[in-house]
């Protein structure tokens, strides 16, 4: 018919094709002659050996000691880890953390302030560094060993001033103890380090600990004084205060003169009975009106999260109506998308703000279920740095395995001084969207001052991803509450829930048709950020229009791409277009969104997976060949799309290009003539900690694309593309779409 709406089209991943990898110029002449740099290296293994020489025996276990390793910025990627050094010198990678460096040549000895890089956290038997010291004097030049150690800025022992983060005064008091931990490898010492801690005064609560890779979290009770003897123990990465719970405001209810409820509730089931969201809040009163859509769930007893609190209890009431309604209006409520697990994981035994039973209890929680759709708007007082926390690293395990689409909330004290205001742990997760606070979503709006911004840690520096309305003073974020009455509040723990019920919309109408990934790939695609500063609203302003999402205006043709990556593989996706010159300018909007493994103990490479994208828009134009080469057919010339293009180095290529990041975002505007079946070339680079080259059993890498074509002089391209790639197909609702109605 002609009048049917044109929805967005699927199978975009049947113009697929395999592609071959050419790899680019290698930049790697070193900075520094050997004869400069080995009495400088020498100088410095000299000193460290000479500090390791003088720990105590019993804070080296199995006379393990752990030394930092300043790679100098220009060995930055993957491809140029010192693996020769670590295998020569028997040494392990046992962490790392990213690093501003401003070496004395080579790259970044110009900037001020440095450039990013690493620090290697390597351990070994002292032994092993006196011999290292002893072999580095007489190294020939030329070898693998000397090649490795020009690329070190900086070597030293990792010391216990090093391992103290934040204020930690004379009185006991809660504390996190983090170690670089190997599940496997270093189970020998455990009990040591648990006999090690008592003996200095420290009280592990060993029972609640958090095992990561790489890491152990442990909650502790110490005082200063015992602090800095534990922090002697060679195999401690860090030693923090525990992070706080953050404030969860009570929402107040409206005060009026109706007699009258003034909401009322619909009688029907969720549109969609065939999945539920798990929020894990404050939990519900015994008298909330939301029983035919929400399971209120308990924790037992052996949690210890302890009994329900009222501020707790009213902010999850809070968070499930934003959830089921949105911000509510006066009158009849939309019936609800889909049902909801509502799991209490706050108490009075978590009010004194000992948030591991909390991590705890969600672990368990995700670890036995198969929940596709999590929110979460708590955490800690926390805000993001360069190390991982447990939060961020257990969430993000959970939503990688079980393709989980995660919402969470960035945190309120966006008012605060930098670095006070920054987005608010576990926001970091790079599997999962952090969304906050816009002060409405009419034309105008910009971000609730309230709201936390970014940017996020390296991978994952656009964060927040989203914002959604979550009230402000003059206009708050409305919710249903027993009676049924209204009660208002704001905050981005409102926001959050609300664009979730967004992506719970476009499962209910759409079923499995769009997965959770192509539904986060939807929503950061149509997000509008204005003209507001990305680190203040990420991608933009959440779109809650169904039709805006799913349907293509005259003269555009939207594409979703869903499958899978082989690692060290290059694919070839069209971008489809009729065949002949498009008049006018033309629009290419692209968003990637995967999922991968990470690894929190090297947070600067926290990412498993990287996409390296080129862009080709004109199969028949290629680069000038270079002296003495042929032209590759199969090569046509590039473009900038997602600005990786032509950057000269890593550092470009990580920060500007966003090349671990798992969301990529950007839009072009093209001559149609300059258009011939373009194409985005993919190149899945997998990496893992301590190694230079691809690992071999890397996982096949989930992956969704977006695409939208916008030829305003074409009005037909929708059908055009249609007839040229049979393959393609709509996505159809099962259901009528709502109609968005502003008030």
């Amino acid at each position: 018919m002609a009048d049917e709406p044109k929805f967005l089209l699927g199978r975009g991943e049947t113009l697929q094709r395999d592609s071959r990898y050419r790899g680019g110029p290698n930049d790697s002449k070193p900075p520094y002659e050997w004869q400069d740099q080995a009495p400088r290296i020498n100088r410095m293994l000299a000193d460290q050996s000479e500090y390791f020489d003088s720990l105590p025996d019993d804070a080296c276990p199995d006379d393990n000691v752990v030394s930092k390793i300043t790679l100098h910025p220009q060995y930055y990627s993957r491809s140029q880890f010192p693996t020769d050094l670590l295998r020569e010198a028997d040494l392990r990678l046992v962490g790392s953390m990213p690093a501003q460096v401003k070496p004395a040549e080579g790259r970044g000895s110009k900037s001020e302030s440095g450039v990013p890089s690493t620090v290697l956290f390597v351990a070994g038997r002292r032994s092993a560094f006196r011999q290292l010291t002893k072999v580095a004097k007489t190294t020939a030049e030329l070898s693998a060993l000397a090649n490795d150690l020009l690329k070190v800025e900086k070597v030293g022992p990792m010391t216990a001033a090093d391992r103290i983060k934040g204020h930690i005064g004379p009185k006991k008091e809660l504390l996190e103890v983090v170690l670089h931990h190997d599940a496997e490898l270093d189970l020998g010492w455990e009990e040591d380090f648990f006999d090690f801690a008592k003996s200095k005064g420290v009280q592990l609560k060993t029972s609640q600990n958090y095992q990561s890779r790489g890491l152990l979290f442990l909650p502790a009770i110490a005082n200063e004084e015992a602090v800095k003897k534990l922090a002697s123990y060679s195999f401690v990465r860090a030693i923090r205060p525990m992070p706080k719970l953050r404030p969860l405001k009570k929402p107040s209810v409206m005060r009026t003169q109706v007699a009258k409820p003034l909401v009322s509730l619909p009688n029907e089931p969720a549109i969609d009975t065939s999945f539920r969201v798990a929020v894990f809040d404050g939990g519900l009163p015994g008298d909330h009106p939301f029983e035919q859509w929400v399971t209120a769930i308990e924790p037992p007893g052996k949690a210890n999260i302890g009994a329900p609190v009222d501020e707790y209890v009213k902010h999850g009431m809070a968070v499930t109506s934003a959830l089921l309604f949105g911000s509510v209006h006066p009158g009849l409520q939309p019936r609800p998308y889909c049902g909801v697990d509502h799991f209490r994981v706050l108490g009075d035994e978590t009010s004194d703000h000992q948030l591991y039973p909390v991590l705890l209890y969600i672990d368990q929680i995700l670890g036995q279920s198969t929940y596709e759709f999590a929110t979460l708007s708590i955490g800690p007082v926390e805000i993001v740095g360069d190390d991982v926390t447990a939060w961020t690293t257990m969430l993000d395990d959970h939503f990688q395995q079980g393709q989980v689409l995660g919402t969470i909330a960035v945190g309120n004290d966006g008012e605060e001084a930098w670095p006070g205001n920054r987005i608010q742990v576990p926001s970091d997760c790079v599997n999962a969207l952090a969304v906050g606070a816009s002060d409405s979503n009419e034309e105008g709006w910009a971000r609730a001052s309230y709201s936390c911004i970014g940017p996020g840690r390296a991978p994952g520096v656009v964060k927040p991803d989203l914002v959604q309305f979550g009230g402000i003073a003059a206009d708050k974020f409305k919710f249903v509450y027993p009676g049924p009455h209204i009660a208002e509040a704001c905050g981005t723990s409102f926001a959050t829930p609300a664009v979730m019920r967004i992506a719970t919309a476009l499962r209910a109408h759409f079923g499995n048709d769009i997965s959770t990934l192509g539904i986060r790939t939807l929503l950061v695609h149509n997000a509008d950020p204005a003209k507001n500063p990305r680190e203040e609203v990420g991608w933009g302003l959440a779109n809650d229009d169904l039709s805006a999402l799913t349907i293509c205006p005259d003269g555009s043709v939207r594409v979703m791409y869903q499958g899978h990556l082989d690692p060290s593989k290059v694919v070839r996706l069209e971008v489809p277009l009729p065949s002949g010159d498009l008049d006018g300018n033309v629009e290419i909007k692209a968003t990637f969104c995967y999922l991968c493994q990470t690894d929190p103990h090297t947070p600067g490479d926290y990412t498993r997976a990287g996409l390296g994208i080129t862009f080709r828009p004109h199969q028949e134009k290629f680069p000038k060949p270079q002296p003495g080469k042929k032209i590759d057919p199969d090569f046509p010339a590039s473009k900038s799309f997602f600005e990786s293009v032509g950057k000269k180095n890593e550092q470009d290529l990580r920060r500007d290009a966003f090349k671990w990041d798992t969301t990529r975002h950007a839009a072009r505007s093209l001559r149609g003539s300059s258009l011939n079946r373009p194409v985005f070339d993919i190149h899945y680079q997998a990496r893992e900690p301590g190694s230079a080259v691809s690992p071999s059993g890397a996982q096949k890498l989930p992956y969704a694309l977006v695409v939208t074509v916008t030829a305003r002089k074409h009005p037909d391209l929708y059908d055009k593309v249609l007839r040229a790639y049979p393959t393609l197909a709509a996505i159809r609702p099962r259901t009528r779409l709502p109609v968005v109605v502003r008030t």
